[in-house]
């Protein structure tokens, strides 16, 4: 299997690669013969994607494994006055708020299809994903403890910068500035 890994250039954002997003989301969050799994799906894809492409600083990475989208991650400029800063703001410590929160890259979503995991296929978009960014730190939230995710951000240099920020999950900082 070969798989590469590439910053999507075009915005807006093609039907064609909407449509293999949506299908990675679904493999990966839903069930494909439930049809409010492929509502979810195309509501990301058409909705949420598309606003958060418009966004400075949005990134998307895209991963091809013999020729079939595999995984997707992507991001943008975090700022104050948009929800999920906001949202920190109230949630986390005013010290973490005052060091971390706005003018971040916000890592949003980062999802490589069940077929194609185990092969390191997200450690290739979190790292396509992360280079040259202008920013000097990211965030993201995920599940903290003995998982995938966790395992993937921390041995690449993330560190829990608050706990417990929205049920079972953390928040975690990158630290951009720092030597590769």
């Amino acid at each position: 299997m070969t798989t590469t890994v590439q910053t999507h250039p075009d915005q807006p954002i093609d039907r064609a690669t909407r449509d293999a997003m949506a299908a990675v989301y679904l493999a990966a969050y839903g069930d494909p013969d439930l049809p409010e799994s492929r509502l979810d799906a195309d509501d990301f894809a058409d909705v949420t994607l598309t606003r958060h492409a418009g966004r400075a600083g949005f990134k998307l990475v895209l991963s091809t494994t013999d020729g079939q989208v595999s995984g997707y991650g992507y991001g943008f400029t975090g700022r104050r006055g948009q929800f999920w800063s906001d949202w920190l703001a109230t949630t986390v410590p005013s010290d973490i708020v005052e060091t971390w929160v706005g003018d971040h890259f916000e890592l949003v979503d980062m999802v490589v299809d069940p077929a194609f995991r185990g092969q390191g296929v997200a450690g290739l978009l979190h790292d396509e994903l992360v280079a040259g960014l202008p920013h000097e730190r990211a965030l993201l939230a995920t599940v903290p403890g003995d998982r995938a995710a966790p395992r993937l951000y921390e041995g690449r240099g993330w560190q829990v910068v608050a706990a417990d920020i929205d049920g079972d999950k953390a928040l975690y900082g990158l630290d951009l500035r720092r030597p590769a």
